[in-house]
């Protein structure tokens, strides 16, 4: 999987990931659906035999990198969460 950055700003985030799932960015834009202050998080498949995205994350404060970590690492603690208890039951 590869990120590149393509637009940043205090208030928002635009960037690519190729090479990825979109499952991954799924689960970020519904922590970031949650998260107070957040006014836009979505993405977009550029084309489907490149598996390539683009991101943006728009927020009404001056902190959307700050912002954008704090998302990953929720999300990271989520999917932990979730492998831990799907091993549990299986």
């Amino acid at each position: 999987m590869e990120i590149k950055v393509l637009e940043k700003s205090d208030s928002s985030i635009k960037f690519r990931v190729s090479g990825g799932s979109q499952s991954i960015l799924n689960f970020i834009k519904e922590e970031a659906d949650s998260v107070e202050g957040v006014t836009f998080a979505g993405f977009v498949m550029e084309h489907p035999l490149e598996k390539s995205s683009v991101f943006v994350l728009k927020t009404e404060s001056k902190n959307a990198e700050k912002t954008l970590k704090k998302i990953i690492e929720k999300t990271q603690d989520d999917l932990k969460t979730a492998k831990k208890e799907i091993s549990n039951a299986f």
